[in-house]
């Protein structure tokens, strides 16, 4: 049966409470999404491994991850997109000529070039403990995503400018997602579309952060979280109550995915 609408949310700052948690009242009310015959996704800049608590916490089975770049759906893969090597080894000798840690997500693996105190408050930052060191990491696997950590904002054009076929999205003081240019958690909407063979039914998406904006342009009804940042909330249809506030419920309650 097709579902009656597909709704995604981001992680941090939206279904997440401060401890990276998902509260019990959102817990109940995915399970209600679901049973009125939504599919609710994480969609998330986060990798498989960060969101495994979600998935087991909740009633959610499918989610689009690396903003866009990795796919599962009802716990089969249907979609994945590789960063070239050769920009791979471009922004691994430019941040190690910066001195930066870079941390490499393969679609099972996390592994970051350096160590440094940034990256400690990075993984802090959404409760994660911070990955293993391997500066060879990436010569042999296939790389989805890359996080340049680095505090100093001011370094970031730099290498915006210098590696153009990528995209940054600065979504933490303290690191950069990137990917490859041209991707983002919209296209990921669009390739799990395309592998589903779904392009009829409704799409919701709630965000708060700077790589949910192309994902809630792309959704028929858009929810920005109240703690959005006000670029983001331009791209609301709705802004709800913000993430510690009960700010789903209120989402869903008002397009009546939930009673």
């Amino acid at each position: 049966m097709k579902p009656t609408a597909l709704v995604f949310f981001d992680l941090d700052g939206t279904l997440l409470n401060k401890k990276s948690k998902v509260d019990e009242e959102v817990k109940e009310a995915l399970v209600q999404l679901k049973e009125k015959g939504a599919v609710p996704f994480i969609a998330t800049g986060r990798s498989p491994l960060e969101i495994q608590h979600v998935l087991d916490d909740t009633v959610i089975d499918s989610f689009i991850c690396l903003n866009g770049q990795y796919i599962q759906y009802e716990g089969e893969e249907v979609y994945r997109n590789v960063i070239p090597k050769s920009l791979v080894n471009r922004l691994k000798q430019m941040t190690t000529e910066k001195k930066l840690p870079l941390s490499l997500y393969s679609t099972d693996k996390i592994r970051a070039t350096r160590y440094s105190e940034t990256l400690k408050y990075a993984y802090n930052y959404i409760h994660e403990d911070p990955p293993e060191i391997d500066s060879a990491f990436g010569e042999k696997e296939e790389i989805l995503m890359m996080l340049v950590l680095n505090k100093d904002s001011s370094l970031d054009h730099e290498l915006i400018d210098a590696l153009p076929e990528l995209s940054f999205y600065r979504n933490t003081p303290y690191s950069m997602d990137t990917i490859t240019k041209g991707h983002s958690k919209a296209t990921g909407i669009d390739a799990l579309l395309k592998s589903i063979e779904m392009e009829n039914v409704p799409l919701y998406a709630f965000g708060d952060g700077p790589n949910d904006i192309e994902m809630l342009e792309r959704a028929d009804y858009s929810v920005v979280m109240d703690n959005g940042t006000d670029d983001v909330k331009e791209a609301a249809d709705y802004i709800t109550a913000s993430n510690t506030d009960g700010g789903i419920v209120e989402g869903l309650k008002y397009y009546k995915l939930i009673d």
